[in-house]
């Protein structure tokens, strides 16, 4: 798979508390809050990716939506990040 385009990304700090709105598992156990997300697209891709990512990085899972919007407002859903906490990716 190619890799992605990283178009925002945002370290989450004291204002952004999980809503416990959801919950992210593999298999029956619950994963850690992220540090980081990022929204990524792929090549050829028409949605967005809403990627969660520990303090090193790395993704341990993400969700799919077919806007941006989409995107930001499940950020904004489960951590209260608003649109302007967001920093544009500039590699």
């Amino acid at each position: 798979m190619n890799k992605p385009d990283v178009l925002q990304r945002i370290r989450l700090g004291s204002s952004h508390r999980p809503s416990g709105k959801t919950r992210h598992l593999q298999g029956s156990e619950l994963l850690p809050t992220p540090s980081e997300l990022r929204i990524v697209k792929y090549p050829g891709d028409s949605g967005f990716y809403l990627f969660y990512c520990d303090d090193t990085g790395a993704e341990f899972t993400d969700t799919y939506h077919d806007t941006l919007e989409g995107a930001l407002a499940q950020a904004q859903w489960e951590f209260e990040v608003k649109k302007n906490d967001w920093e544009v990716w500039l590699p």
